[in-house]
């Protein structure tokens, strides 16, 4: 019974604040790396990336839906906070947490 509260409470909540789950995000060419498989990382500025599992096309240009971007967990119980963002490290082009330095071993990054 709580779980349905905490569905039917998000839900409201994403509802008033006019977001909804199947809302698109359009996207920029210049802003997609597709690099990664099964993945696309969404530049959304500041060396700041988002990730999402589909990438669609229609006649105004490339987009996701809201419910293919990946967020953060919160709490665990199946209610998400903001999207998940990552940044990527300008000398090895791996990404990582935000807040988090670059753990790649090989890497001359000065970030770590």
């Amino acid at each position: 019974m709580i779980n349905k509260a905490l569905i039917l409470f998000f839900s409201l909540c994403l509802v008033s604040f006019g977001i909804h789950a199947d809302e698109k995000v359009y996207i920029d060419n210049d802003d997609l790396n597709t690099t990664a498989q099964d993945t696309f990382r969404i530049h959304i500025g500041h060396n700041v990336w988002i990730e999402a599992n589909a990438v669609y096309r229609d006649k105004t240009g490339l987009f996701t839906f809201e419910s293919n971007i990946s967020r953060s967990a919160m709490c665990g119980k199946g209610v998400y906070a903001g999207y998940e963002k990552t940044w990527k490290c300008p000398y090895c082009y791996h990404y990582w947490p935000i807040g988090k330095p670059c753990q790649n071993p090989d890497c001359p990054s000065k970030y770590k």
